[in-house]
């Protein structure tokens, strides 16, 4: 069968499987962030038609040499959507891998203490990770259901065997998350008095990970390749002022992807020179100052490249339908690749700029609690990982070596004769 190349085709006839599948919006709009953002390099790159070919350049386009498995869950997802358009474009259907999923449910008096939970979990984490609690907890719930046991009854041994039989099917980071989320849910119970042993830290003793985690290397960018990065934008385009003023949110700011395509008019404070905004990743407020420099980026993006169009978000895309930006992460790759920024080694979307900031402030010597501020981290924890990519202070961690008596080795010589 001849394949069929017109990607609005596509896409409209993809989408309307996944419906008759009945996919969730939300699954259906990860769908079309992927293949929007086909649509966007397919123009970028002069190419007509959608073919293996240009899958396969889109996502060399994105991920360079990097490994699958290196790879986060995200990002094989933008893969398979992209494999899942093509496998379309030859056969008119879709994969025999693409099913619906099937809601996770806690029924009856056992489930109802999975809910609890998670209407715990409710009041400090977004739908999307309250989502992965249920996913990680649901393995536990019907693995007591096939055993016949209530909460009020596991031990130390049951829990054990129940992590072996995790070890067939899962991989280990995945594996760890489920054992450190059904800790958490062992320690509510414990809070609750529901468990034989009511001891937090004994659950914590048998809940240990498998493996140890080496804290990751944030990707970080010098100041000299920021700048770089920002001289290198063509401002004289529509699409040039709109991507300087978010690289600059990024570079300058520190805003996350998700806040600077979320950001609003209602954000933006004139009068108080401020950035008002609800982190989407956490919820909690921050507040930033909005300088000169960014503040006239986005008034020149406002007046003269943003088209005149109804829609509630500042940046939009540069190509009608204009609507909200899905990803930043492509137009900064792009404006890297100009500026002639090595980029291989190093991941390189706007949570790099957000990494270099810290970093850059980091060499400075700005205080930890002053940079946590300015990320809007709720603690000063979650900003210590930033230390790593400090050398200059590193370096002065480092103990000198000694010097080492010429008898040592008149000792050595005389042993060895």
């Amino acid at each position: 069968m001849e394949a069929n190349t017109d990607l609005p085709a596509l896409i409209a006839g993809a989408t309307t499987l996944l419906k008759r599948k009945k996919f969730r919006p939300e699954t259906l709009e990860s769908y079309h962030r992927t293949w929007r953002q086909i649509a966007d390099y397919m123009t970028a790159s002069n190419h007509y038609e959608f073919t293996k070919d240009v899958g396969d350049a889109f996502i060399q386009m994105l991920f360079g040499d990097r490994q699958y498995e290196d790879l986060n869950l995200r990002e094989r997802n933008c893969i398979y959507y992209t494999m899942v358009l093509w496998y379309y474009a030859l056969n008119h259907s879709l994969p025999r891998s693409v099913r619906k999923k099937q809601d996770i449910t806690f029924d009856g008096k056992l489930g109802s203490l999975f809910k609890d939970f998670l209407a715990f979990k409710a009041l400090t984490c977004t739908p999307s990770t309250l989502r992965l609690y249920s996913y990680r907890l649901h393995p536990l719930y019907c693995d007591l259901l096939r055993a016949r046991q209530t909460l009020s009854e596991i031990d130390g041994t049951y829990i054990v065997r129940f992590l072996s039989r995790l070890d067939i099917t899962q991989k280990p980071k995945e594996k760890n998350r489920m054992i450190e989320q059904t800790g958490m849910f062992l320690s509510y119970l414990c809070d609750k008095g529901l468990l034989i042993n009511n001891k937090p830290q004994y659950w914590r003793s048998v809940l240990k990970p498998r493996s140890i985690r080496q804290p990751k290397i944030p990707s970080v960018y010098s100041g000299d390749e920021v700048e770089r990065l920002l001289h290198g934008i063509d401002r004289s385009n529509p699409a040039g002022k709109r991507d300087f003023a978010i690289v600059l949110l990024a570079a300058r700011c520190g805003l996350r992807g998700s806040d600077i395509m979320g950001l609003r008019h209602c954000n933006l404070d004139w009068s108080n020179n401020q950035i008002i905004v609800v982190q989407q990743k956490t919820q909690g407020k921050l507040g930033l100052p909005l300088s000169e420099e960014v503040g006239n980026a986005i008034i020149e993006y406002l007046k003269f490249g943003r088209p005149d169009v109804n829609e509630p978000y500042i940046f939009l895309s540069a190509k009608p339908p204009f609507g909200k930006l899905v990803t930043i992460h492509q137009i900064i790759t792009k404006h890297m690749r100009k500026a002639d920024i090595s980029y291989e080694e190093r991941k390189h979307g706007p949570h790099a700029l957000r990494h270099s900031l810290a970093s850059n402030l980091l060499g400075l010597q700005e205080p930890i609690p002053v940079i946590s501020a300015i990320l809007g981290h709720s603690t000063t924890a979650s900003t210590m990982p930033y230390l790593r990519v400090d050398f200059g202070q590193l370096k002065l961690c480092a103990l000198e070596v000694p010097c080492v008596p010429s008898s040592f080795y008149q000792n050595l010589y005389e042993q060895a004769i």
